[in-house]
């Protein structure tokens, strides 16, 4: 739990994506807890339900206890070990494509305009709405008080 984010009260609705408020539920360590409480009861349940409900089987050791949720854990631990062992042959160090990046070009500074980190305006929702309307501060300013 050490790398999830901490909550931010201070925030208000329109600083949020509006996607991402449907899933501010996991937002708290304790509510990522009771998923996974409920997906463990759920897989438990799944499991018991094995010793109960009759299968139709078409394959040898289908019948077993648990067949799917072991041949499940197999599957994806082979999966995942095959994906390191993939690592090796497919994977390029950080100087792969050095010469010929996008990042070592040099850009002109004719033209262009520096901005200290704290100089720089923070994108939220109301700031993209006013840069796609074309928007100053003082219009809308002004059209949030002719609302209120």
């Amino acid at each position: 739990m050490a790398m999830t984010p901490k909550h931010n009260s201070d925030e208000s609705p329109e600083t949020i994506a509006p996607l991402a408020r449907y899933f501010l539920w996991a937002d708290s360590p304790k509510s990522v807890h009771k998923l996974i409480l409920g997906l463990s009861a759920l897989c438990v349940f799944l499991f018991l339900m094995d010793f109960v409900w009759h299968r139709h089987t078409k394959v040898d050791g289908e019948g077993l206890y648990g067949f799917y949720a072991i041949a499940g854990f197999v599957s994806f631990t082979l999966i995942v070990l095959g994906a390191r062992a993939l690592r090796v042959f497919i994977g390029r160090d950080e100087s792969f494509y050095a010469p010929h990046g996008v990042d070592s070009e040099e850009y002109p500074l004719e033209g262009t305009e520096r901005l200290e980190h704290s100089e720089r305006q923070v994108d939220n929702l109301s700031t993209l709405k006013n840069d796609v309307l074309g928007r100053t501060d003082s219009d809308s300013q002004s059209s949030r008080r002719s609302q209120s």
